[in-house]
């Protein structure tokens, strides 16, 4: 199956290798840094991670007091909204999958591939005022982008995490203290998660798990 970074998808025969997919000739303008791929039953698990995601987070914000109960439902609310694939974690580029060793794997069993135009906006998602999706600006860090929004109750106000549109993540100093000049690219997803000093149960496991289904999230 192949989606050209909107709801259609299109049936694709004969690719029995990456390249066979990646290499087509109407793909050539494509934007490959944000391209996902992801395979039927790498899906279903990142659909149940999502679903455990949702129970735990409901879960923590009935133990906690109102005003973290908000900041978690609302945190919630997001997680809920996103659309999430089994993304698998391989260049898509065709000049590296051509090169690279183990670049051009055989594609065994069902797949589809996401692959649009440059996007034009950051994201920004958790424990903030007013998530959602910003004009990108060269030059902008991290720190910049968040000065505009109230931090919700329980939130991070020391660091934030940039998820960049090909699956890696960056943890950002953003405190008067320890601030850090970090950019993140056109796609990316800046997260503002739970502080560790005031959730204690366990806020770095669910950071990581919040980390992990925004990779999985299927482009916009």
């Amino acid at each position: 199956m192949f989606s050209n970074g909107s709801s259609e998808a299109k049936t694709l025969t004969g690719a029995e290798h990456l390249i066979d997919l990646v290499g087509q000739p109407r793909l050539a303008n494509s934007w490959w840094p944000g391209a996902v791929i992801s395979e039927e039953l790498a899906t279903a698990a990142a659909l149940r991670q999502q679903q455990a995601l949702l129970t735990r987070l409901a879960e923590q914000g009935a133990d906690s007091s109102a005003d973290d109960a908000a900041a978690i439902n609302a945190l919630r609310q997001q997680i809920q909204a996103l659309k999430v694939t089994g993304r698998q974690k391989i260049n898509l580029d065709p000049d590296i999958v051509r090169v690279a060793e183990r670049g051009n794997p055989p594609l065994q069993g069902n797949y589809t591939l996401w692959v649009g135009p440059p996007p034009s906006t950051v994201t920004l998602f958790g424990l903030i005022s007013r998530p959602g999706k910003q004009p990108f600006t060269p030059g902008r860090d991290v720190a910049s982008y968040l000065s505009d929004q109230s931090l919700l109750s329980g939130a991070d106000r020391s660091y934030a995490w940039v998820v960049y549109p090909d699956g890696r993540t960056q943890k950002a100093p953003v405190a008067y203290w320890n601030k850090r000049h970090v950019e993140p690219m056109p796609g990316s997803i800046i997260y503002v998660g739970l502080a560790d000093s005031v959730w204690s149960e366990t806020p770095d496991a669910l950071n990581a798990d919040i980390l992990q289904t925004l990779t999985q999230r299927i482009p916009q």
